[in-house]
């Protein structure tokens, strides 16, 4: 752990502990990293994207603790430990290489005092006193921010390879036609997605430095993912959409780039674009439908 600060200002030679250990804890208590390990595992065992990825694991008094106060660290770690082993990606041991949650409890609690050698505190309990050597501090403090760290290069990465798709219009729902964009910002990282229906309308979501913008598009528990309005359907439905009318050609709005993007279905399975199956619940001017296949449309 190599924190450089000048004597004169911090004297005290503790000063880098107690810092590193402030940062301990913000990494453990971070919740987007959680939440983006927990919705990947839950992906690639095919259950859904939730932005409370952990509530449907909990015990029922779990569940009732947390729609009070939340979904604890601890329990959102056991919940990634537990999805880990079943999907047979441990991800979880990365977690508890570094995560000491009697360590954790002390420093939110500044319940504890720095000696020459080693961390010591009270405990939560009676009898429940510990000590951990300063050398022991330094492996955890040290693997939380190599965690951290290699968390935010792989977040970035990903973003940077999802965003090198940007202006471009991939074929994305075979029933109503949607037509899917990845959005990016001016360093090429995506930052959202959005659908062009062809009767015009849009649902889209994106992170910006001012805030997020999700428009008819909304999360839904019932279901575990995004579902999304599509607009008025047509009063005599053409055979290429619902969103039709009978005898007019698809409206499409205009990618990022100007251009009006259109149904090309053999030319983007040619090129393999890496746009993952997906099974969406489509919205009609706000009224529930239940999710559609290809077949259940007439």
């Amino acid at each position: 752990m190599q924190m450089p600060l000048p004597k004169e200002d911090f004297p005290d030679n503790f000063t880098v502990f107690r810092l590193g250990l402030i940062l301990y804890n913000h990494i453990i208590e971070m919740n987007a990293p959680y939440e983006v390990i927990a919705n990947l595992l839950r992906f690639h065992l095919n259950e859904g994207y939730y932005p409370n990825p952990f509530y449907k694991y909990l015990s029922s008094d779990q569940k009732k603790r947390a729609s009070r106060f939340g979904v604890s660290p601890r329990q959102k770690v056991s919940v990634i430990t537990h999805l880990s082993k079943r999907s047979g990606i441990d991800v979880g041991c990365i977690l508890n290489e570094f995560i000491n949650w009697d360590l954790r409890n002390a420093i939110a609690h500044s319940d504890y005092i720095l000696t020459e050698d080693s961390f010591r505190s009270r405990g939560e309990k009676l009898s429940s006193s510990f000590k951990i050597s300063l050398d022991e501090i330094d492996k955890l403090i040290t693997s939380a921010k190599a965690f951290i760290s290699a968390f935010f290069v792989l977040e970035r990465e990903a973003r940077l390879s999802w965003g090198g798709f940007a202006e471009r219009a991939v074929p994305y729902d075979p029933i109503y036609k949607g037509l899917m964009e990845v959005l990016a910002d001016g360093d090429g990282l995506m930052t959202g997605y959005k659908v062009h229906w062809p009767n015009g309308e849009e649902s889209y979501y994106r992170r910006t430095p001012d805030g997020v913008d999700m428009v008819n598009c909304f999360l839904s528990s019932k279901n575990e993912t995004v579902e999304l309005f599509v607009g008025m359907y047509a009063q005599q439905r053409s055979e290429f959409s619902p969103l039709v009318e009978n005898g007019r050609e698809p409206v499409y709005s205009p990618i990022a780039n100007g251009e009006v993007p259109y149904w090309n279905l053999e030319a983007a399975v040619a090129k393999q674009e890496p746009f993952p199956a997906v099974k969406v619940s489509i919205k009609d001017n706000q009224i529930v439908q239940r999710a559609v296949d290809s077949d259940t449309i007439k």
